[in-house]
């Protein structure tokens, strides 16, 4: 039988107490932040919200390894997190929930810019617009402004070159009828659209606006508020609505107030405009004639009543050649 010192039993104490240490606490190793890594990879493919928690976890645990390959991991559990932000981003808005997937692409926004990756942080603040703009439209079509007027207060702000941004708030503008307000944002925005050579976002603001302001001069007209009418048309041109059917109202608008010279030279614009026949020409002739009789342009008055001969208008326009102005046959 073999007895033992003190000495020696206080060295076996020892070794027992600290075996058991290293059993219960156990020591973090490269083959765990290995280990650690790839179940985060394969968390992936069934949860990315599940797998950036995995991979701060690969993180922590290279950091307590150290050394050249636990940094090497961590550097790739690093870039992996801002995807995994963007793909949860994606689940989310796939199950319309907009605005946790806003969450998400924020947090790989900032993740992406961190790492430098300026291009992938591009597509995360892309995607977020397109978000909020649908957001913005379906809000529209409920007619609740003040909410579709936050989501694309919020797109502007997050990129004030953003175009469809000016042109969402001009259609909540229309449908709100403050003409002030499209105006303002018609201008910024084309002028935004000319800085970002985006020709159909630009092409679709002056839709908007030359569409108003005509349909604003119909009810003028219906009204006979020549004047009002006059103006919308004149605007309605400016936004490009340059057609037969706008100079001759125009014309007539201006032929209301008195305005004959102004009143001919629209009629004229509309003639040229006019791809129609002799008939489809008669009413402009037969307005045009009244204009220049109206200024004691006889000669000009009958030439324009001629033509006038035509459809609808023949024997009013005869009337005036033979009754009124006498023309030379």
């Amino acid at each position: 039988m073999v007895l033992l010192t003190r000495k020696s039993l206080k060295a076996l104490f020892l070794f027992v107490i600290l075996g058991i240490t290293s059993v219960v606490y156990g020591q973090t190793t490269i083959n765990d932040v290995k280990s650690s890594f790839n179940q985060a990879v394969q968390v992936e493919k069934i949860n990315p919200e599940t797998a950036i928690s995995s991979y701060e976890k690969v993180i922590e645990l290279a950091e307590e390894v150290g050394g050249e390959e636990a940094d090497q991991i961590k550097g790739q559990a690093l870039t992996r997190i801002p995807k995994m932000y963007y793909e949860a981003a994606k689940k989310h808005a796939a199950a319309k929930d907009y605005e946790g997937s806003v969450k998400m692409l924020d947090a790989s926004l900032e993740g992406f810019k961190a790492l430098g990756d300026n291009k992938s942080a591009a597509r995360s603040l892309k995607t977020i617009l397109s978000i909020r703009n649908v957001q913005g439209s379906t809000e529209l079509k409920k007619d609740n402004f003040t909410e579709a007027l936050g989501f694309y207060d919020d797109a502007l702000q997050r990129d004030p070159g953003y175009t469809k941004g000016y042109l969402g708030r001009l259609l909540i503008y229309d449908k709100m009828v403050d003409v002030i307000k499209m105006e303002e944002t018609a201008v910024m925005g084309l002028q935004v659209c000319e800085q970002k050579r985006d020709h159909r976002t630009a092409g679709d603001i002056k839709k908007v606006m030359r569409t108003h302001f005509f349909n604003d001069a119909q009810k003028a007209m219906a009204e006979k508020d020549y004047a009002k009418a006059e103006s919308n048309l004149s605007s309605s041109l400016e936004y490009g609505n340059n057609n037969v059917i706008v100079h001759y109202q125009l014309g007539l608008a201006q032929k209301g107030q008195g305005k004959w010279s102004q009143a001919i030279e629209s009629f004229n614009e509309a003639l040229e405009l006019e791809q129609g026949g002799i008939e489809e020409k008669a009413k402009i002739y037969f307005e045009l004639g009244g204009a220049y009789q109206a200024i004691a342009q006889n000669a000009q008055a009958c030439e324009a009543y001629k033509n006038a001969l035509h459809g609808e208008f023949a024997e009013a326009a005869q009337y005036q050649i033979d009754n009124v102005l006498k023309c030379d046959k």
